[in-house]
């Protein structure tokens, strides 16, 4: 389909629509693995959230090389780049709920407080674990290449 269409249309036009397009789709992928994981969390009466298991089968995959970061990548970085938007309801409920947070809102701050704390702190330490790994299978790969050019000369 590729080749069909980069064929009728004019090359500065197909890369102004394809974009978008590859991140519609890569966004769509995503909610499909996080459906699906959520699903699975939900059928096998799993501890945790949908999430986290659709998290941890995606980073499975990636390490495993089934999946490229490539295929991902435009639409996890969409995702990040609009994040604010999926906590807007949350600012609503806020608005709504003033005489809970009069009665409560010390309580509830520090147990939001600290579950963001916790939230931050393992997505920090998980990137920085992956950028690791990414970087070591990196400089192995560089090392098998020389290595390969020193013993064939």
């Amino acid at each position: 389909m590729q080749r069909a269409l980069s064929s009728t249309l004019p090359p500065a036009l197909l890369s102004r629509w394809r974009q978008p397009v590859l991140t519609a789709w890569q966004v769509g992928l995503l909610i499909a693995g996080w459906w699906l994981a959520d699903q699975a969390s939900s059928a096998l009466q799993l501890p945790f959230s949908g999430g986290v298991t659709g998290m941890v089968l995606l980073v499975g995959l990636l390490l495993a090389g089934w999946v490229r970061p490539s295929s991902v990548e435009l639409g996890a970085n969409w995702l990040l780049a609009n994040m604010l938007l999926f906590f807007i309801p949350l600012v609503v409920s806020v608005v709504q709920f003033t005489d809970l947070l009069k009665q409560q809102g010390l309580t509830l701050f520090l147990d939001i407080g600290i579950g963001f704390a916790c939230v931050m702190l393992a997505t920090a330490l998980t990137v920085e674990w992956v950028c690791r790994l990414e970087r070591q299978l990196r400089l192995n790969k560089l090392r098998r290449q020389r290595a390969r050019r020193k013993a064939r000369a």
